[in-house]
């Protein structure tokens, strides 16, 4: 009679022992659902948001890249595709300004973009009666020459003939007039061809009356 007594007892205090323990294991479940699960789910999160931060950064950095405005002559130059010494033209929709470049005897490094047109609107301080942008993504003067030539009939009469192309550096809202080197001029009036180095991008202009 004691032996079954003592056995029942035993019985009953071990069924409660797995109640406590199957408690405690939901209690684990639920307290891991709450937090998201396990390592394996947050190592995931962690690497989404790096991917994000990532392709936010691409996208900056593809905004920041050279750039021409859509009326602008272009013309991009690759070391793939360019042959050393030869002469390449940009030439303005109105006929009147063409950028000669001519590529370096050991090729280029890289792409090279440049760009040549008319800016509208016309820089603020700059007083010209022709006045032209040169833009590039790299030094010009890694090219073995480049020379801008201004074609254009006009009946005003020119204070120094023949009429010259200058720099237009504009900083600080100051504007400074600079002489280039000039080329061949052609000056028969009403008729003018002028020339000049444009190794450094920015604005040349050309002044009929100073």
């Amino acid at each position: 009679m004691g032996c079954c007594l003592f056995c029942e007892l035993y019985l009953t205090i071990e069924r409660k022992m797995k109640k406590l323990v199957l408690v405690g294991l939901m209690g684990s479940a639920v307290l891991l659902a709450a937090c998201g699960g396990g390592g394996d789910g947050s190592s995931g999160g962690a690497t989404s948001g790096s991917s994000t931060g990532s392709t936010s950064q691409t996208a900056s950095n593809t905004d920041a890249a050279f750039s021409c405005p859509a009326d602008y002559k272009k013309l991009t130059l690759t070391n793939s595709s360019v042959v050393a010494n030869v002469n390449m033209n940009l030439t303005t929709d109105d006929g009147i300004a063409t950028l000669t470049i001519k590529t370096p005897s050991n090729g280029i490094t890289g792409d090279f973009t440049v760009c040549l047109g008319k800016p509208n609107p016309t820089p603020a301080g700059v007083t010209a009666d022709y006045i032209y942008e040169v833009k590039s993504s790299g030094d010009l003067r890694s090219m073995a020459s480049s020379t801008l030539a201004l074609n254009f009939t006009t009946n005003v009469k020119p204070t120094q003939n023949p009429p010259v192309i200058e720099y237009a550096n504009v900083s600080g809202g100051t504007v400074t007039y600079q002489s280039v080197l000039q080329g061949a001029s052609v000056s028969v009036a009403p008729n003018y061809s002028l020339s000049a180095s444009a190794q450094v991008a920015g604005y040349y202009v050309v002044r009929l009356t100073k």
